[in-house]
């Protein structure tokens, strides 16, 4: 302090000055990179599994080549006459189409197993650092979900075509189904959907109330205590308000972890998903019939 005392005060300014630049130049150079992160649109490297393939989808939309991964059910092959229902996966920030295809399908081929959820394929796109918005929402919507159902013996069938999702894709998942009402039965987001104070989404399922109910479309929000849920709880009042159905569960002691979210609640959802791709599926077969 002695040393400040006796330290003119124009040079303690002039350093002062100094210091703060460097320190808005610093951040200025971070913000600059995080928002130029490079994202790599295909990532073919899989761990090994059966039932996941990667596949490379050359988008009208995005201008470029996009990866995405499938997996398909034990016997997928020898049942040829059989149709499937389909879940979308939508990784969160950071992942891509190969990230979480090993984990959510692991827990999906145990759901099968358990008698749980029907035989369904998986369907895990790369949305970057979208929000699955834009030039990724519209690939999707317009390019993936065609090539899978012409590509796949899938039921084509909106009563057969649910998305979930972790974080952005969380997020990504509830604002598709809310979005695009007719091509969707069911959206379950884990550690995603709405945030407080923001009120896109109270917004779109106010202007598709009517669609969404009329197709018995349904939605699971899954937040732990401890990753800020209460927009979700504000969006879940908002939904009973509308009669929409809908389900919010709200996990103790749990951060913004997938793997924590993975084993707090994963049969949780399966069976959610379940709930709303099973009466689809038999009714595909009584149609066959």
């Amino acid at each position: 302090m002695r040393f400040l005392n006796n330290y003119p005060n124009y040079r303690i300014t002039k350093v002062l000055i100094v210091v703060m630049m460097m320190l808005i130049i610093t951040s200025s150079s971070i913000a600059q990179n995080r928002q130029k992160r490079e994202v790599n649109w295909v990532n073919p490297k899989l761990p090994n599994g059966p039932g996941l393939s990667h596949h490379i989808l050359k988008s009208e939309s995005m201008k470029h080549e996009v990866g995405y991964v499938v997996w398909t059910p034990p016997d997928y092959n020898n049942n040829k006459d059989i149709r499937y229902p389909v879940i979308y996966f939508l990784h969160g920030v950071g992942g891509n189409e190969s990230a979480d295809a090993a984990g959510f399908s692991g827990h999906v081929s145990k759901a099968i197993r358990d008698s749980v959820l029907p035989p369904a394929l998986c369907v895990f796109p790369n949305g970057g650092m979208s929000g699955y918005r834009g030039e990724v929402e519209e690939m999707i919507i317009k390019e993936l979900i065609p090539l899978i159902d012409k590509s796949y013996h899938t039921i084509a069938k909106p009563e057969s075509r649910v998305v979930a999702g972790f974080s952005m894709g969380g997020a990504g998942a509830v604002r598709l189904v809310i979005t695009y009402p007719n091509l969707f039965c069911a959206a379950a987001s884990w550690g995603g959907g709405a945030r407080q104070g923001n009120t896109e989404f109270f917004e779109m399922a106010s202007k598709n109330a009517d669609i969404l109910k009329k197709n018995h479309v349904a939605l699971m929000q899954i937040k732990g205590d401890l990753d800020r849920p209460e927009g979700n709880q504000d969006f879940a009042k908002h939904l009973d308000a509308l009669d929409i159905e809908n389900e919010l569960i709200i996990l103790p002691d749990t951060k913004h972890n997938l793997g924590h979210y993975y084993e707090r609640s994963a049969g949780q959802m399966m069976k959610f998903l379940a709930r709303h791709i099973q009466n689809a599926n038999n009714a595909a077969k009584q149609d066959k019939h």
